[in-house]
């Protein structure tokens, strides 16, 4: 006659098998050119509408920290935070003494980057925001926007998580910053 194993009777000759979690493959950071200042930022929000917050950081050509942000935008969706998340990179790009060097702006919201890219495909309740980033972008000498993997932007997620209820808005500049490196 078979056997079988009773773990309910008996837990301790049971084994549990847990689901291997997927690691988030490691991306290296990728070296801009010389004078270009790359702005990586991310939205997030709870729920499809519920409280939101944005975050950003700015990086030298060497990596090098040079502004982070961390705020939050009170209740929208994450596309909503995502085209703030852009529009509040070029607001501090451009009141910075950096706005006649080259900006590239990294989003891993690939509807975010198409919609800044082409102002009128944007959903109408999102127009006015991507149509004030319009006009921002006639105030920078030389900027891109380019999607960017999640994987490879996870401490601008962090902050943008971070923004999300935050009473004061963290925003921090450095002339000589930490070096921290991110895609």
């Amino acid at each position: 006659m078979g056997q079988f194993l009773n773990t309910f009777a008996e837990p301790s000759v049971g084994a549990v098998l847990k689901k291997a979690k997927k690691s988030r493959p490691e991306i290296e950071w990728e070296k801009t050119m010389e004078g270009t200042m790359k702005f990586n930022v991310d939205g997030a929000a709870n729920a499809s509408m519920g409280e939101a917050g944005i975050g950003g950081v700015l990086r030298n050509s060497r990596g090098e920290i040079r502004m982070m942000f961390s705020k939050s935008i009170g209740v929208g969706d994450s596309s909503l935070a995502e085209v703030l998340a852009i529009r509040e990179a070029f607001v501090m790009f451009i009141a910075s003494q950096r706005r006649d060097s080259h900006m590239l702006v990294k989003s891993v919201s690939l509807n975010a980057v198409e919609w800044v890219q082409e102002p009128k495909s944007a959903p109408w309740r999102l127009r006015k925001w991507v149509l004030h980033i319009e006009a921002l972008k006639r105030r920078v000498t030389n900027w891109a926007i380019k999607h960017v993997r999640r994987e490879a932007n996870h401490h601008v997620d962090n902050l943008a998580k971070s923004g999300i209820g935050r009473e004061i808005d963290l925003i921090n500049t450095w002339v000589d910053g930490p070096n921290s490196q991110e895609e």
